[in-house]
């Protein structure tokens, strides 16, 4: 290295930060960044699931929480129902092509796939794709929706389909669990 570069302090390691920190944030304002396409509505749904991590207490009843755990790298979010007896159910959400996908892993044993429709973006709908471990006689989660609302609490409403075909629909109103002090 030439000594001038030495005698004008290039070699002090403050200069090197700024000339490092210089060339990032050049790279970061590259045109290529700017090309990037914009999230089609599935990944923007999931996105906002995504950002539903985290335990969730139930305005209806003390005695449901719904934990959301992302996971696989954030490819993946898993619902966990959680009542005082112990785990009720799990859905895991998931991207597929254009749609997120909704598995449901029911106590009554069937596991319902739903996947999401378009939506308003406050809005995020699913509806019944397919369904393995029916039995007769057993009634299946059929629709899915959540709705955000403006206070920031989540409205979750579902249809079970009975085995005569008749929808039984329920909702639940989830807001944020407050955080355990350490």
């Amino acid at each position: 290295m030439c000594a001038c570069i030495f005698a004008q302090g290039w070699h002090k390691p403050a200069m090197v930060m700024k000339s490092t920190a210089f060339a990032a944030l050049l790279a970061l304002s590259s045109p290529a960044m700017a090309d990037e396409p914009a999230p089609t509505p599935a990944e923007a749904q999931f996105a906002q699931i995504l950002g539903w991590e985290g335990r969730w207490q139930v305005a209806e009843t003390d005695a449901l929480q719904i934990v959301f755990e992302v996971t696989a790298r954030g490819k993946t979010v898993v619902e966990r129902w959680e009542t005082a007896s112990g785990l009720h159910s799990i859905t895991v959400y998931h991207l597929d092509a254009d749609s997120v996908i909704a598995t449901h892993y029911c106590p009554q044993g069937n596991q319902p796939r739903l996947q999401s429709v378009a939506g308003d973006g406050s809005v995020i709908a699913f509806e019944f794709r397919d369904i393995t471990g029916l039995d007769e006689g057993e009634s299946h989660q059929f629709a899915l929706s959540y709705t955000v609302r403006e206070d920031g609490s989540l409205l979750r409403s579902e249809v079970y389909r009975s085995a005569e075909g008749e929808g039984e629909p329920g909702s639940y109103t989830l807001m944020r669990a407050p955080e355990s002090g350490s």
